[in-house]
């Protein structure tokens, strides 16, 4: 999926497909779930908690509604937990996987005057959800997430 995140006047597209985690692994030697791993939870905690409250469905616009509530404060929260530059990387990797003119990380994050994480973070993370999460396996993810952490 092509999604295009638009800031400062500027537009990036992003390629969600499953392409970007090979893209990740390769240029940055590891896995990226790890470290997703505790946004990802959150945010399917959100998703599971919206199904129970009646949305007979995930759509991409439940979904944006769901990254401006309380949703989008908790996964900012546990990115303090993480290394800045994953966030960086990730959205370098999925700009990268659309676009492969556009050259390393450094070269790409130096092409922008502003990079306003505040913009740019909740659409990332509606983008890696809408690619990656139905809305039958919530439950079943949010389960599997629970067992892991435990």
């Amino acid at each position: 999926m092509i999604k295009t995140i638009e800031f400062e006047g500027q537009k990036v597209e992003l390629n969600t497909s499953a392409g970007w985690l090979f893209v990740y692994r390769n240029r940055f030697g590891h896995d990226i779930f790890p470290d997703l791993m505790p946004i990802i939870e959150s945010i399917v905690g959100a998703i599971a908690t919206m199904l129970e409250n009646g949305e007979a469905e995930v759509t991409p616009d439940s979904i944006k509604k769901l990254m401006n509530d309380d949703t989008i404060t908790d996964a900012f929260i546990k990115l303090a937990g993480m290394e800045l530059t994953t966030v960086y990387q990730v959205l370098w990797a999925m700009a990268y996987n659309a676009d492969k003119s556009i050259g390393g990380p450094e070269d790409f994050f130096n092409s922008f005057e502003k990079f306003p994480l505040d913009v740019v973070i909740p659409e990332l993370f509606t983008a890696i959800v809408e690619s990656s999460v139905s809305s039958k396996n919530v439950e079943r993810l949010l389960n599997g997430l629970k067992k892991i952490r435990k």
